[in-house]
């Protein structure tokens, strides 16, 4: 169920390039409402002890010959940010109720950022989490760089900057674990024993990329 989280979101980007601008802002509070009903149902009738490890929602192939999968699934900690999510999602829509300037745009990026996000914590395959995480740079730029306020340009060039940077280290340490087990999945890789001279430059990198792309202190500026 909580896989409709991303469907739904991203459908509700689509319908934004057709609707008058007067139902914007309503079917971005319907569609987020939706996906945070989504992840509050999923909290109730998922049982405790299931979310001590990962459970499949969905996997298909995506690119079989590179071992890629659309692989969807659900543990304790990627459903409570899955609720985080829906609550913020839902709490920025209120917050933005009063934007006049290009609202269809407006909620477009900001609904294909909080599409991204869903897809980001319920990845569980390696690519695809860094996929949706990238996927994610996009829309931050425009809605900073035509929707903020002072220096949005400059902070809308630097955020990009930095993002791509970060990914660009995260991207090293995933070809990194693919080379070296073989495989993209996180249950995989979570029981794969990586040798520790792999593990002294690759666990740095990676640490380094998601900080970045995180806004971890200090960082950011």
């Amino acid at each position: 169920m909580l896989a409709w989280t991303i469907y739904i979101t991203f459908a509700g980007v689509v319908l934004l390039l057709f609707i008058p601008r007067a139902f914007s802002r309503w079917l971005a509070l319907l569609i987020t409402i939706a996906g945070f009903a989504i992840s509050l149902i999923a909290l109730f009738q998922t049982p405790i002890t299931d979310l001590a490890h990962f459970a499949t929602i969905v996997s298909v192939p995506w690119v079989s010959a590179l071992g890629m999968n659309y692989h969807l699934a659900v543990d304790g900690i990627s459903l409570t940010m899955a609720l985080v999510t829906g609550i913020v999602a839902v709490s920025t829509v209120l917050f933005s109720w009063d934007a006049e300037h290009r609202q269809n745009e407006f909620f477009f990026w900001l609904l294909l950022v909080v599409g991204g996000s869903y897809g980001v914590f319920l990845s569980a395959d390696l690519f695809l989490l860094f996929f949706f995480y990238e996927l994610v740079i996009v829309p931050k730029y425009f809605l900073i760089a035509i929707f903020g306020s002072t220096n949005k340009e400059y902070g809308a060039m630097k955020l990009t900057l930095y993002s791509f940077f970060g990914g660009a280290l995260v991207f090293i340490g995933i070809l990194a674990a693919y080379v070296t087990a073989g495989s993209l999945d996180l249950n995989h890789l979570a029981q794969f024993q990586f040798a520790p001279q792999l593990q002294l430059w690759a666990f740095p990198v990676l640490f380094l990329g998601f900080a970045v792309l995180a806004g971890t202190w200090p960082l950011h500026t």
